[in-house]
C-alpha cells in the first residue's frame, strides 16, 4: 500500500534574527519552546536570509528566486504583478500540484497578497489591537506600526496570539485527514510594533539588560547604490533611538 506523504508545518517570525536560545544570538533571551523544537530535529545554524527586509526575503523563500532575479528588493512590486512572474509557481503552488491541500494564516507572503496562492482556508489577521495613543513619545514616524511597549494586557489578546489559535484549530482538524496538508503559519512579532503583554517585559528587566554591539560604520565599505536600494521606510534608526533613549526600550521589547 503507498504511503500517504506527511503533512507540513512551515512557521515563519517576521524579522526574527538569531535572538534565540538555540542560535545564541543573545545571552539573555529566554526561548524555551523553540529550543526544544530545535532540539527535535535538524537545526542550521549558518542559514542566512537572501535580504534584510521582510518582503523581498519572503519572496525569495516563496518563488525559490533570488532577489536580483525576482527585482523585489524592498516591500513592493507584488510579484503577480511582474509580466515573467505572473506564472511563476510558489511553494504553497508546488503542494497544491502533488495532491496537498494549502491553508496559510498570517503573514506569510506580504500583507495583502497571496490568498490566491493557497487552495484551502485563510485567515490573515492585522496588526488590528494597538492602542490609541502611540506607547513611544516623541514617535520616530507617524506610522502607527513604529512603536513598542506593553500592550496588551493579557496574551490572548496580543494579535499573534489570535493567529496562533486559528493555527491550532487546523491542526486539530487535520490532523487524521487522509489528505496531505500544507500549512503556512506567519507570526507577525518580532516585526514592530514590538508589543507583548507587562509580564514578558518583566523577564528581562532594564536595569540589568545587555544591548548587543555596535560596530560604528559597518557599511562605510558598501557601495553607495546598496543605500538606496529601496525608498524611506518607516523605521526607527539606531541615531534616533540614541538620541530619544529608546535603545534599550526597543533592545527589550523584541526580546518579549
Amino acid at each position: 500500500m503507498q504511503k500517504r506523504p506527511p503533512h507540513v508545518l512551515l512557521i515563519c517570525f517576521d524579522d526574527l534574527n538569531d535572538w534565540i536560545g538555540c542560535l545564541g544570538g543573545h545571552p539573555q533571551v529566554k526561548t524555551p519552546h523553540i529550543d526544544r523544537l530545535a532540539r527535535r530535529g535538524m537545526l542550521f545554524e549558518s542559514a542566512h536570509c537572501q535580504s534584510p527586509l521582510c518582503a523581498s526575503s519572503r519572496t525569495s523563500l516563496l518563488t525559490g528566486r533570488r532577489p536580483t532575479s525576482t527585482g523585489v528588493y524592498n516591500l513592493q512590486p507584488w510579484i503577480r504583478t511582474i509580466p515573467e512572474f505572473q506564472s511563476v509557481t510558489t511553494l504553497p503552488q508546488h503542494f497544491a500540484k502533488h495532491g496537498y491541500k494549502t491553508m496559510a494564516v498570517g503573514k506569510v507572503f506580504h500583507d495583502g497578497h497571496g490568498a490566491s496562492e493557497w487552495n484551502g482556508p485563510t485567515f490573515v489577521g492585522g496588526y488590528k489591537n494597538i492602542p490609541k495613543t502611540k506607547l513611544v513619545q516623541p514617535s520616530a514616524d507617524p506610522n502607527p506600526l513604529i512603536d513598542w511597549g506593553a500592550w496588551p494586557e493579557r496574551d490572548e489578546d496580543h494579535d499573534d496570539s489570535k493567529l496562533a489559535d486559528w493555527a491550532i484549530e487546523q491542526l486539530e482538524n487535520g490532523k487524521n485527514s487522509e489528505q496531505p496538508w500544507f500549512l503556512g503559519v506567519g507570526f507577525r512579532s518580532p516585526h514592530v510594533p514590538c508589543y507583548a503583554p507587562q509580564k514578558w517585559f518583566d523577564i528581562y528587566p532594564e536595569a540589568t539588560l545587555k544591548l548587543p554591539g555596535i560596530r560604528r560604520g559597518d557599511r562605510d565599505d558598501t557601495p553607495e547604490f546598496s543605500w538606496y536600494l529601496h525608498w524611506k521606510l518607516p523605521e526607527p534608526r539606531l541615531s534616533w533611538l540614541e538620541k530619544n533613549n529608546q535603545w534599550k526600550s526597543l533592545v527589550r521589547s523584541y526580546l518579549t
